[in-house]
């Protein structure tokens, strides 16, 4: 069971809809994988928070005469029930039934939408990855680098704004090893080089406006790689290396605000 699986057949596990095998498999996957008990756990709360906001809200609440009109009409295509069964109070439960129903779709609605953003932002990532890897590391690109300021004037004014940012102090002893602009899997990209930590370590802007969030977090790819991604207005930004992965957020967490001022000022 992978991360994917696990995340695909989230919904059905909170739901209980899964064959007892399969929900093994995930129960013992989340026993080993800290990001996906966090992604169930998150899904666990929203689904709680809508159902708890239905049931005390009291303009979803059944008007009465609904309630007596559908029983009676119950009443009259079901009269072999015993007539205990088709009480006031038990329609009302049932409406409260149907409305948590809906609060599980639109919850389903919201994941949906969560699904497509974190689906973009792992291709995005991996796009990240291959361009450190085919551009910092292996100099393996298809298309020749332009300089960041050539970037600004054909395709995007903020590139121009790297091309004089600082590394923080933070980041103590971290060398600059070029600046340009590059595309790699038809993504195109601001890029910084910087050697740090006796590392290569590539920080790529790109479009992708609320695609990552305003706090860096890591990003699953296949690569090998540490990729940690965070919003900076309209761009999305990565952060690539093979440092540890405390060591790859702790570099994004640095360059947020550096980051975030030299791309607004444009």
């Amino acid at each position: 069971m992978t991360c994917r699986d696990v995340r695909d057949l989230a919904d059905p596990f909170l739901s209980d809809q899964l064959l007892v095998e399969t929900t093994h498999e995930i129960v013992h996957h989340l026993e080993t994988c800290p990001s996906c008990r966090e992604e169930i756990g998150s899904r666990r709360r929203l689904r709680s928070q809508l159902q708890s906001a239905i049931a005390v809200a009291p303009e979803l609440a059944p008007r009465p005469e609904f309630v007596d009109a559908l029983t009676a009409r119950l009443r009259a295509s079901a009269p072999a029930a015993p007539a205990h069964t088709l009480t006031r109070r038990a329609w009302i439960e049932s409406w409260w039934a149907a409305a948590a129903a809906l609060a599980a779709l639109v919850g389903g609605g919201i994941f949906a939408r969560d699904t497509i953003r974190r689906s973009r932002l792992a291709t995005l990532a991996a796009s990240a990855a291959g361009d450190h890897q085919n551009c910092a590391i292996k100099f393996n690109l298809s298309e020749r680098p332009i300089p960041l300021e050539e970037a600004a004037r054909r395709y995007d004014p903020a590139f121009a704004s790297l091309q004089t940012l600082p590394l923080p102090p933070a980041l103590s002893g971290a060398t600059v090893l070029d600046r340009h602009s590059c595309v790699f899997g038809g993504r195109r990209f601001a890029h910084v080089v910087f050697r740090y930590h006796d590392r290569i370590v590539s920080l790529l802007v790109t479009n992708g406006d609320g695609t990552a969030g305003e706090t860096p977090s890591l990003v699953a790819n296949d690569s090998g790689l540490r990729v940690a991604s965070f919003d900076a207005g309209r761009h999305v930004v990565f952060v690539v290396s093979d440092l540890p992965d405390a060591d790859t957020l702790r570099v994004a967490q640095s360059l947020v605000m550096p980051v975030v001022h030299a791309l607004s000022a444009t």
